[in-house]
């Protein structure tokens, strides 16, 4: 990894460049009884981020990005884009793919004046191109992609947002922030699929503790993350989640 900044215009813009080993396979045609993998010949994954704020400066460790402060940087508008490639980093052994992803997203973070509590709302725009045989790929109906060795990144573009609002006043050890979120997946040459999420997080510590409630409500689950064969069908499901994050 290379990473940095400049400051053109007294505003900060910050750039990344990767080499990854990414998506590696197994040689041959049938690794322990069954098939393999794309990109049999190691070739690499390369991977560009280029972030401009328009407001205060992100800092962040490293390369590292955050969805959100918490109002302790003040004014936050991030636009950033970025692009992933590999060689045959997609589909199967039998029917492969080249794989690149490029990425588009927004941050915007403010703190109320007044003490009025934290606003933040992120977009998030991503096209992948991974043209694999998904016929090849996924193999005979009722086969699953990972018995035919298939890493099946969906070759389509998708769309996610949300927004958090952080209230000010500690309620306990911790503040409520209440959110929604939608994503709309979108593949080219399977179905589309979505899911409607609302919550609240309840932040201890900023990243390091918090707790969540959220419901969610979509196909994303039912269709499956890797899952992006023709004619897919799944139903709309409501889910009940509550989750903890903790690190140190």
């Amino acid at each position: 990894m290379f990473w940095g900044e400049i400051n053109p215009g007294g505003k900060q813009l910050q750039y990344s460049l990767g080499v990854f080993t990414g998506l590696q396979s197994s040689g041959g045609t049938n690794c322990g009884g069954g098939p393999c993998g794309p990109n049999q010949q190691g070739s690499l994954m390369y991977a560009g981020r280029l972030t401009y704020n328009f407001f205060n400066p992100e800092k962040n460790p490293g390369y590292y990005t955050s969805g959100t402060y918490y109002g302790k940087a003040g004014d936050i508008l991030a636009l950033a884009v970025g692009v992933n490639h590999q060689k045959d980093g997609a589909g199967s052994f039998a029917a492969s793919s080249d794989f690149t992803a490029f990425i588009a997203d927004l941050l915007f973070e403010k703190p109320l004046p007044n003490d009025g509590g934290v606003l933040t709302i992120n977009a998030e725009y991503k096209q992948y191109f991974a043209n694999y045989n998904k016929a090849v790929a996924f193999g005979p109906t009722g086969t699953s992609a990972a018995a035919n060795g298939c890493f099946c990144m969906f070759d389509g573009h998708s769309y996610t947002g949300y927004a958090m609002y952080l209230f000010p006043k500690p309620v306990g050890i911790g503040k409520f922030q209440p959110y929604g979120r939608f994503t709309w997946i979108q593949p080219n040459e399977s179905t589309n699929r979505k899911e409607t999420e609302a919550g609240v997080n309840y932040i201890i510590d900023g990243h390091n503790a918090r707790l969540s409630a959220f419901w969610q409500y979509g196909d994303l689950a039912t269709k499956g993350l890797f899952n992006y064969a023709p004619g897919v069908t799944g139903e709309m499901v409501n889910a009940f989640k509550l989750a903890l994050q903790f690190q140190y």
